[in-house]
């Protein structure tokens, strides 16, 4: 049965027009600082993930937390998850026009959030399965999504919204052959998979095909999939791996882990432990200065009048203006 947590409806801050429009975050395009910002934030729990929505950043977290940039401040949308339960959120994607966001997290936890109505929709323990959902990738504009989740036994399940409701597939599948899957992307119908041991498979069919990554030391942690021969990876041992069609480039980015990456036409973001950010700009990753030794989980890059965001351990919430 569907059961909506209503919890209320938000104003959203929308920008329009050139030179001295507000952001999200500041005041005007005149005062706005460039580098990376410590933003102040109503939560000291731990955020997992981020996402653009319509309206802008949200990120997820510790005990069903999702929070939202509303005008010049960060607030709590959802205080306890879907099931209201409290299960820690592990990840977050949106629909292609950004207005609705699946969640997913422990103990089977699903749910999708109206970004501008205000209410989740608890989709919780989907074909019975009660196992924690590591990752959760989003495709088609709302009211027509599919949608992709992993666990970390590495079983894929898929499921389409329409006429509101959600057809979840009668099996599971297990593209990584059982290894425990860390992440899930898709781009122009095709699906990225990554696992810990790291292997990468892809699937622009009915068939799950190993890319790689031959000699990856590391466990992969995200892919963010640009479309269907191009995608990026992000591994424990600091690497960036930028997948090509034909093979895999290994970038030695950093010496610590780095557990989310980001992908948008030529722009990119990853990030990691002790406040390790890396932008991709003109087809070059290269360190950003930031001020937090914070763990860094999840980040998603901006979208017109709205910053790029990092968010981390102990509610750390990082902004990017310029």
């Amino acid at each position: 049965m569907i059961d909506e947590h209503n919890v209320g409806r938000r104003q959203f801050l929308v920008g329009l027009g050139a030179a001295g429009t507000t952001l999200a975050g500041c005041q005007t395009t005149q005062q706005t600082p460039h580098g990376w910002i410590d933003v102040d934030t109503p939560t000291r729990m731990g955020l997992t993930d981020a996402v653009m929505s319509v309206d802008g950043p949200f990120a997820v977290g510790e005990s069903g937390l999702v929070l939202t940039r509303n005008g010049d401040a960060w607030e709590a949308v959802v205080s306890d998850g879907p099931t209201g339960g409290e299960n820690p959120l592990a990840a977050v994607d949106a629909t292609d026009d950004g207005r609705y966001l699946w969640l997913c997290g422990s103990s089977g936890v699903v749910g999708r959030y109206d970004v501008r109505g205000g209410s989740v929709t608890d989709l919780s323990a989907p074909r019975q399965k009660t196992s924690s959902w590591t990752d959760v990738a989003v495709s088609g504009r709302a009211n027509g999504e599919t949608v992709y989740l992993i666990n970390s036994s590495g079983e894929l399940l898929t499921g389409h919204w329409s006429n509101g409701r959600v057809r979840w597939r009668e099996t599971v599948t297990k593209p990584t052959g059982g290894e425990s899957a860390s992440a899930v992307d898709v781009a122009d119908g095709t699906v990225y998979v990554v696992d810990t041991g790291g292997t990468v498979v892809r699937n622009s069919g009915s068939r799950w095909t190993p890319i790689g990554i031959r000699g990856a030391e590391g466990g992969l942690t995200d892919i963010a999939a640009i479309d269907g021969n191009h995608a990026d990876a992000t591994a424990d041992d600091g690497s960036i791996f930028v997948y090509n069609g034909y093979n895999w480039l290994q970038l030695h980015a950093s010496e610590k882990t780095l557990h989310a990456v980001d992908r948008m036409g030529g722009r990119g973001l990853a990030v990691g432990n002790s406040g390790d950010i890396f932008a991709l700009e003109e087809n070059n990753w290269t360190k950003e200065p930031t001020d937090t030794p914070k763990t860094l989980q999840g980040c998603a890059l901006g979208r017109d009048t709205y910053s790029d965001v990092a968010v981390g351990s102990d509610g750390t919430i990082l902004e990017r203006f310029g």
